[in-house]
């Protein structure tokens, strides 16, 4: 259930998605429903599987157009998809960490923004949960110069592990649109919005929403879209027009009976 927009607890995306759902996203479940035209961003947020060559074609095509595609991940799997879309980004899997954190504790990194791009735009600083750091593009979020990618695992500064800032957010032109890559999904999780800091993390969230007129959010390969079989079914029920339309007569049947009976009585 982790990251499952479902999932109420500390490490889901329910806060999250209740705020999409407020704001109209648009939910898809193939990039083959992805709309024309350039005014729209599309949200891709902790894949739990790769994508085919015909479906990163799509997203190619899509972001030639003009549009903004947010890829939010920390593995390495997903440069397959991003060298696809033609950007110089790379993930790289590593032990982020860094003295300046929020937590006691060294994978809290803190990151600030680093240009002057629209997406930190007014934000001072997001908390980080076990990053992973990416290479190439234009960083937008960096940490600080005391980070280090700590290879051997004991959070302490080795010999061989040096002090420098690790890009964190990264953004690549693409055509006429624009590819971001945020190297940590956790950061929009439901634990993360309750750790103060002015909920930093959701404005920074709330950009990403608000950026252009048509928000979406893909569903199809999301960790997010993860539930249950009993909500599953739910989902599917409240889904089906067949559904609601059988709802619909029971309530007009069991309404007519009682109008009947009441008529016999009277």
């Amino acid at each position: 259930m982790e990251y499952s927009r479902y999932n109420p607890e500390w490490n889901g995306t329910s806060r999250l998605f209740q705020e999409m759902i407020e704001r109209d996203a648009m939910m898809v479940s193939g990039f083959h429903e992805l709309p024309g035209g350039g005014d729209a961003l599309l949200l891709i947020l902790a894949p739990g599987e790769s994508y085919a060559p015909d479906e990163i074609g799509l997203l190619r095509t899509f972001l030639e157009e003009g549009n903004i595609v947010v890829l939010v991940s920390d593995k390495e799997r997903e440069n397959l998809l991003i060298s696809g879309l033609g950007s110089s980004i790379r993930i790289r899997d590593g032990n982020l960490t860094s003295i300046d954190r929020f937590f006691d504790h060294p994978s809290s990194v803190l990151a600030f923004p680093a240009g002057q791009d629209p997406l930190g735009a007014g934000i001072s600083r997001i908390v980080l949960n076990n990053p992973s750091s990416l290479e190439g593009g234009e960083p937008v979020f960096t940490s600080s110069l005391l980070s280090w990618i700590d290879a051997d695992g004991d959070s302490r500064l080795g010999r061989d592990e040096t002090l420098q800032r690790f890009s964190v957010i990264a953004a690549d032109r693409v055509g006429e649109g624009v590819l971001y890559v945020i190297a940590d999904p956790s950061i929009f999780i439901n634990g993360m919005d309750a750790i103060g800091m002015d909920n930093e993390n959701y404005a920074l969230a709330r950009q990403i929403m608000s950026a252009r007129p048509r928000f979406i959010v893909e569903q199809g390969r999301s960790r997010t879209a993860y539930a249950p079989e009993a909500i599953r079914v739910v989902n599917l029920v409240k889904d089906s027009t067949i559904t609601k339309m059988a709802v619909i007569t029971l309530i007009f049947l069991v309404g007519s009976i009682f109008v009947i009976g009441r008529w016999k009585e009277a």
